[in-house]
């Protein structure tokens, strides 16, 4: 197994223990944006490391964040169509 792909095995199960499931539904109060950037962040994947790793003064994490969080509350006042 490459070290991407311990990278990535880590942050799901980082991700699982913060209660998100690959099957979850979107109900109550998820903020996916938080628990993602929290995740990310436990394992050195920060703002700033993004910044410095592609020369840029902004990388937009902190708006994403945002806008993950606000899609999901959006989506759960849908009526499911099952």
């Amino acid at each position: 197994m490459s070290n991407e792909e311990e990278v990535l095995n880590e942050l799901v199960s980082k991700l699982e223990e913060e209660g998100v499931q690959a099957n979850d539904t979107i109900n109550g109060n998820v903020e996916i944006g938080s628990k993602v950037a929290n995740i990310l962040n436990s394992v050195g994947v920060t703002p700033q490391r993004v910044q410095a790793w592609l020369g840029i003064e902004e990388c937009g994490c902190k708006k994403r964040q945002k806008f993950l969080n606000g899609v999901l509350s959006f989506l759960k006042n849908i009526p499911n169509s099952n």
